[in-house]
């Protein structure tokens, strides 16, 4: 059934604007699905619904599915509304802040289709790939393991001449205590590193492997006894299936993502600046939060006021690449549009997550000048998700405008909801919304595949 009304008044939840980075756009004459709306002629299809509806709040989406979903699309059109609203007051015509902020989302989903077409799409993962997962799935390793900074010492462990002391293999691990061999680890499949996981699965029982080097430690590994379900049926096969290709998709996924981006930056010869690295986690340590997080993000007053406080530092190069180089006036630019976390637990501390923003940002740039060769950005679905990220920013840019002409008035939060309710109805009211009920009912919201949530991984960096 498909009708067109004036929505009903609901409570606009603004962190529903706020944690919808990651939408998909669709404003396009002859979209690819069908539309699940129209807001005053702009187009919804289902896929956008559909991502749109794995970020709004909990409580929202623990309604009904008709209510939860009535109340998503609200939010969604609510924001569209608001963009338009914007767009009738130029407010985005002369911001050179947004053109920069939608350049690196531009950016970032053109590395998206370059993910796609480099690295998920030619992935495949065969029936016997699948089926071997699943055996190993269902045994589990007792295995002893022995680990020393000392060479000589692990050589002794290993032949015999040292009595073997079992130390866990990393933190949680589950440890037994066996009757013939004391001590062991129960590992089972995916509970280890995949390159860890295949030496475990490959070896004999009572075979001793080979000394295993971290950068740190020597590592020696025995597989004593094992645990094996033997009723194996092809039907409890065929019920873990899709989740085991999952698994070994994305590890898969993240091996070739290594060695894509390391092929890629090698000659870029990335080289982050100690001096400006220096300076900035300083200044950012001297304003660091009273109670800071052991994980957390930047200040958003350091993030939004440091290009104006402090030009002199924002105008030195962090870090310089074969291309180019990056002020840390750009990393901070970058870090508004993609905030990476860093810690607080001492200066050194947020000094290497810092270091690490600037080789991913670097990463970032890299990769999306090596798809705007290939012309990416002209793709239909880079060119859309633009559009959305840019109503996004205009309709905050509009609640900014709104809230700011009604401070000397209105200053609770409540008022201040109540207040952009009432003015998102008037707008609702002369809007022509269209609704396709039963086939927004319809639509399949689980994130399984959604393309969008994909990234290549780091890059090493020097000095």
């Amino acid at each position: 059934m498909k009708k067109t009304y004036t929505h009903r008044i609901l409570m606009l939840i603004l962190p529903a604007l706020i944690l919808y980075p990651f939408l998909p756009g669709c404003d396009q004459p002859e979209p690819e699905s069908s539309p699940v709306a129209t807001v005053n002629g702009r187009i919804v299809t289902a896929d956008e619904f559909a991502f749109f509806y794995e970020f709004i709040p909990r409580h929202i989406a623990a309604q009904t599915k008709e209510k939860a979903y009535t109340d998503a699309l609200q939010r969604l059109t609510d924001r569209i509304l608001l963009a338009q609203e914007a767009e009738t007051m130029d407010l985005g015509t002369s911001d050179t802040l947004m053109q920069r902020a939608l350049d690196l989302f531009r950016r970032q989903a053109v590395n998206r289709e370059l993910y796609l077409k480099y690295i998920r799409n030619p992935i495949t993962v065969t029936e016997h790939e699948a089926r071997k997962a699943f055996e190993r799935s269902c045994k589990t390793l007792h295995v002893k393991h022995f680990q020393t900074a000392l060479e000589p010492e692990i050589k002794n462990v290993r032949s015999g001449v040292v009595p073997w002391k079992h130390i866990p293999m990393y933190p949680g691990v589950k440890t037994i205590e066996s009757p013939l061999y004391g001590a062991v680890d129960a590992v089972s499949w995916n509970d280890v590193a995949p390159d860890l996981e295949e030496r475990l699965y490959s070896m004999d029982l009572h075979q001793v492997s080979e000394p295993v080097f971290d950068g740190t430690y020597y590592h020696i590994f025995k597989v004593v006894d094992y645990e094996k379900n033997v009723l194996i049926r092809e039907h409890d096969f065929q019920i873990h299936r899709e989740s085991i290709a999952g698994v070994l998709r994305k590890r898969k996924e993240t091996q070739a993502s290594f060695e894509f981006v390391q092929q890629v930056m090698a000659p870029q010869q990335v080289i982050i600046k100690a001096d400006a690295l220096n300076a900035l986690t300083r200044h950012l340590w001297e304003k660091r939060p009273l109670e800071p997080e052991k994980l957390q993000y930047l200040p958003d007053q350091e993030v939004n006021t440091l290009e104006h406080t402090k030009r002199h530092l924002t105008s030195r190069a962090i870090a310089t690449f074969r291309d180019g180089e990056m002020t840390v006036g750009d990393l901070i630019m970058n870090y508004r549009v993609n905030p990476q976390p860093v810690t607080y637990t001492s200066e050194t501390g947020l000094r290497e997550s810092l270091k690490n923003a600037a080789a991913v940002y670097i990463r970032d740039h890299v990769l999306s000048e090596m798809g705007l060769r290939e012309k990416m950005d002209q793709y239909p679905s880079v060119r859309e998700e633009v559009q959305t990220r840019r109503e996004y920013l205009l309709a905050e840019k509009m609640i900014r405008k709104l809230y700011h002409s009604i401070k000397d008035s209105i200053t609770s939060d409540e008022e201040k909801e109540a207040w952009l309710e009432n003015h998102l109805t008037r707008l609702r009211a002369k809007a022509s919304i269209e609704i396709d009920e039963d086939f927004l009912l319809s639509i399949n919201t689980s994130d399984e595949g959604f393309t969008r949530k994909i990234d290549f991984v780091g890059v090493s960096t020097s000095y």
